[in-house]
C-alpha cells in the first residue's frame, strides 16, 4: 500500500485535531471532575503501539510516556491525572512546528506497521 504525502499529511492533520479534541475535553473534565482521562487512555494506547511495532521513541514519545506514567503515579496516589492534556498540548505545539520531520517519522512508522502486518498475514497462511 502505497501512501502519498498528501495522504500522510491528511493522516497527520486529522490525528492532531483528535488529540486536541481530546486534550481539550480532558481539560474540561479535568475543570468539572477533577481528573483527565481521555489522553491518558490515548497515551497508553499509543506507547503499546510504539512498543508492538518497535517504532522508534522520539521527543513526541518521551513526552507522551513521562507525561503518562506521571499521570499513573498521581491517579495512584491522589486519585485524579492532569498531565496527559498537557504534554498533549505541547507535543500538538511541537509537531506543528517541526511538520516535515514529523512526516517522514510517520511515513517510516506507517511502512514499519503495514510491514509487519503483512507478516503476520503471511505467518497465519502458513
Amino acid at each position: 500500500m502505497l501512501m502519498t504525502k498528501e495522504s500522510i499529511e491528511r493522516a497527520l492533520t486529522a490525528s492532531l485535531t483528535l488529540m486536541l479534541g481530546l486534550a481539550t475535553l480532558d481539560l474540561a473534565l479535568y475543570n468539572w471532575a477533577g481528573t483527565a482521562v481521555l489522553t491518558v487512555v490515548a497515551h497508553a494506547m499509543s506507547l503499546w503501539l510504539v512498543l508492538r511495532h518497535r517504532l522508534i521513541f522520539d521527543l513526541v514519545k518521551l513526552l507522551e510516556t513521562g507525561a503518562l506514567f506521571f499521570d499513573l503515579y498521581l491517579i495512584n496516589r491522589y486519585g485524579y491525572a492532569v498531565a496527559s492534556p498537557v504534554a498533549t498540548l505541547f507535543a500538538i505545539i511541537h509537531i506543528s512546528l517541526n511538520k516535515e520531520y514529523h512526516l517522514n517519522k510517520l511515513k517510516s512508522d506507517l511502512d514499519k506497521v503495514l510491514a509487519s502486518k503483512q507478516k503476520d498475514v503471511e505467518d497465519d497462511e502458513k
